[in-house]
């Protein structure tokens, strides 16, 4: 069968899955007898093995059957979650996740599990471990089967319970199987096979055989039979006696409890699965609604275009006008996706560096559920990486120093999201050193990143937010200043990218916190439209400030830069058609300025005029164009006419 066509149902279930399980193991390195997490990972495990078979890709199902036999030893409180074994099961859940990638990129399943396999069967023991098999809970009869098997008993001949074990992973186990079974069938009747035959025949079972046989042979006779087929791991023939038919009928009873019992879970889940599916019902019954209503609305005005009956023309294109801002308002909340998908993926990542870093850290999450554009968060990853990680790294002091320094031996470190107007706002929080500006400063000019001059200018604010240039994070650095500029660039830069703002607070000794502020979404932003000679650019609401018409005998040039004075405030000017390479005004007696924000700074951009404010749909761009500097994208207008939406931050 061709699986090929579920390949991506199957990549998303298991990055769900995965997600699962790196959330409940953190919970259960904390809490071995938390039996409802310990169950939901066994299910996990369990799932990821019997779809990753089913799509033919063993090695993958191999080490996830690897990894749910120790969750089940956990379960069955034969194997202590100690850190040596919660190390392996988070290692192998690395490798299921590089080999779900490698499955997602090529539809192979290449991993290199065999060394971490090993290493689990050897915490099993599996290669002495005896089987102690209990009779009446793991083999139940039907009443037509025990029939068969009095019928037998009153024969005289032997009622033997086989158990065929394969080596895990053994490409070959089913045609050995269907030979075993082939051979028993000539000198024994087969009463049940576990799984069914059909299941068997199919190759649906892990590892091991189950066969209730009536014969005449003796059990060294059947033993010697299934030993003519090489391969097997281990025979196991236990007999079966009168006392085991009587528990007959209270083992059915339990099976069909135990029955009633998941059916019951299995319930709550789906229904818990139906009200959490990524887009609401509703959502989309409203959606199709409103499609039906703009497809109305197109049939008038093709019969008011049929009947050149124009009187009726506005009164539809108010009602489109309506619809379409309803459109764009349920297409952007289906948009929307919390927070939580992205923060969860952290306590692990926290967990394995604190851990290498020989600290104690406490990550504290709050707001997953507020709501991002899936573009936002599908951006804001990388940096939030970069920021816990310089806040375990480097933030976080080692146990011993925060004891001596009168702190608790663990570090906290908070993931913070909120809601403030229009914005979302991300929050990262540690109670560490902090960042000392005194040894950022002369770290910086030892570098040659700021003269000495600069630097003594700057305040103390202003010196650690010098740990955002590209460069600030060298070897050197990393030592004297807590290693807060590894990666920090990224984090400004990607900040900017997003329309974002970010801003800095940190104490020595006390900590630091670092906040983002973004908009919910970047599909669709309020821009203000300006022309340029022919041109049309769009500038992001949420950089302009204001906008002033100066004349021109109120421009100063200082050391070669044009300024003016609002409200007492030295304004920089800079000719957006210099900076876009059109042919500057030759002269003029006043000039529109659009007041954008950069950095804590004001500058003056000057166009030939301002079309207006709309909101605006931001097209993707070609690799290329996307390269150029000051370019966020491009949108569409409503005459059909281009326009670049510009870049504040890189534009100049």
């Amino acid at each position: 069968m061709d699986t090929s066509q579920y390949k991506d149902e199957f990549v998303s279930e298991a990055r769900d899955h995965l997600d699962t399980l790196n959330e409940g193991l953190l919970v259960l390195e904390k809490n071995q007898q938390d039996m409802d997490t310990i169950n939901k990972l066994f299910r996990a495990f369990h799932t990821l093995k019997g779809n990753s078979a089913t799509m033919g890709y063993m090695k993958f199902s191999e080490l996830a059957h690897a990894l749910e036999d120790i969750l089940s030893r956990i379960r069955d409180k034969k194997l202590n979650a100690e850190k040596k074994i919660m190390d392996l099961i988070f290692e192998g859940c690395d490798i299921l996740q590089s080999g779900l990638e490698k499955i997602s990129s090529d539809n192979s399943d290449e991993i290199e599990a065999e060394q971490l396999i090993g290493r689990l069967h050897e915490v099993l023991g599996e290669e002495n471990t005896i089987i102690h098999v209990e009779i009446g809970k793991h083999v139940v009869l039907n009443d037509a089967q025990q029939h068969t098997v009095s019928e037998w008993r009153q024969k005289n001949s032997n009622i033997f319970r086989v158990i065929l074990q394969f080596p895990k992973g053994n490409v070959l186990k089913t045609a050995k199987a269907l030979v075993v079974l082939r051979n028993l069938s000539e000198v024994s009747e087969l009463i049940k096979t576990t799984p069914e035959s059909d299941e068997i025949k199919m190759g649906r079972f892990d590892a091991e055989v189950e066969l209730i046989i009536a014969t005449s042979k003796s059990k060294e006779e059947v033993d010697h039979l299934c030993n003519t087929v090489s391969g097997l791991r281990k025979v196991i023939i236990l007999g079966i006696d009168e006392q085991y038919e009587k528990s007959q009928q209270s083992a059915l009873e339990e099976k069909e409890q135990a029955k009633a019992e998941i059916a019951s879970k299995h319930q709550a889940d789906v229904v818990q699965q139906i009200q959490s599916v990524k887009v609401n019902m509703k959502k989309l019954d409203k959606l199709m609604n409103l499609v039906g209503e703009l497809l109305i609305s197109n049939i008038r005005l093709q019969d008011i275009d049929k009947r050149k009956q124009y009187d009726n023309l506005k009164t539809v294109l108010t009602g489109i006008d309506r619809l379409s801002l309803d459109l764009q308002d349920e297409v952007m909340e289906i948009r929307m996706v919390p927070i939580g998908n992205i923060f969860n993926r952290f306590p692990r990542m926290v967990r394995d560096l604190a851990a290498k870093e020989g600290k104690n850290v406490n990550l504290v999450i709050e707001g997953q559920d507020i709501e991002f554009d899936r573009t936002v968060l599908d951006e804001i990853g990388d940096p939030l990486v970069h920021m816990l990680r310089n806040c375990v790294d480097h933030g976080i002091e080692l146990p011993e120093e925060r004891v001596n320094a009168g702190k608790p031996d663990v570090g906290t470190v908070k993931l913070v999201a909120r809601r403030e107007k229009n914005n979302a706002v991300i929050e990262v929080v540690d109670d560490g050193a902090g960042i000392d500006p005194q040894k950022v400063k002369e770290a910086c000019i030892r570098k040659g990143h700021i003269s000495a001059e600069d630097a003594a200018r700057l305040s103390n604010m202003e010196l650690q937010m010098l740990i955002f240039r590209p460069g600030t994070s060298t070897n050197t650095v990393v030592t004297e200043v807590s290693g807060r500029g590894v990666g920090m660039d990224v984090v400004l830069t990607k900040t900017k990218e997003l329309g974002g703002h970010l801003s800095l607070q940190s104490e020595v000794g006390r900590g630091t916190t670092l906040t983002i502020q973004l908009p919910l979404t970047v599909a669709i932003i309020t821009a203000l439209l300006v022309k340029v000679n022919e041109d049309i650019f769009a500038i992001p609401l949420s950089s302009v400030d204001q906008t002033v018409d100066v004349e021109t005998a109120q421009i100063k040039t200082i050391h070669g830069n044009e300024v003016f004075l609002l409200r007492g405030k030295e304004i920089p000017i800079l000719w957006l058609h210099e900076l876009m390479s059109h042919t500057k005004p030759s002269s003029a007696q006043k000039i529109t300025l659009i007041i954008v924000n950069r950095d804590r700074e004001q500058i003056g951009l000057v166009v030939d005029e301002i079309i207006s404010q709309q909101q605006i749909l931001i097209k993707g761009l070609q690799d290329i164009v996307k390269r150029t500097k000051g370019v966020a994208g491009a949108t569409i207008l409503g005459d059909g006419t281009v326009a670049l939406i510009l870049d504040i931050g890189s534009l100049f």
